[in-house]
């Protein structure tokens, strides 16, 4: 997947400040932010659902505790779909090149 692709290779792209001031046009800027958004929302996403496992195991069985931690993987799972539908909507509809 291409979005996941460069954190799980170790290749995290950051945006620079000289890289945003020198941005030309919106679709560059945008560009940017999305090369350093795209790690960091995955890898938040990564985290929410380990603290969500976390909290799972450590219920015992406890609904409220189960409820907490479904609702943080339903979450986590939602966010990576936003982010993979922004790609997508980047790509296709703006026509802005990320890769």
């Amino acid at each position: 997947m291409i979005f996941i692709d460069p954190i799980l290779i170790g290749r995290a792209f950051a945006a620079t400040e000289s890289e945003l001031q020198n941005s030309k046009n919106v679709g560059e800027f945008v560009t940017i932010l999305f090369k350093w958004g795209v790690p960091v929302a995955t890898s938040l996403a990564v985290v929410v659902m380990i603290y969500a496992g976390y909290l799972y195991m450590t219920s015992q069985g406890n609904p409220d505790m189960v409820k907490s931690a479904k609702d943080y993987i339903i979450g986590a799972l939602v966010g990576l779909a936003l982010i993979i539908l922004a790609g997508v909507i980047l790509k296709n509809v703006i026509g802005v090149n990320y890769q």
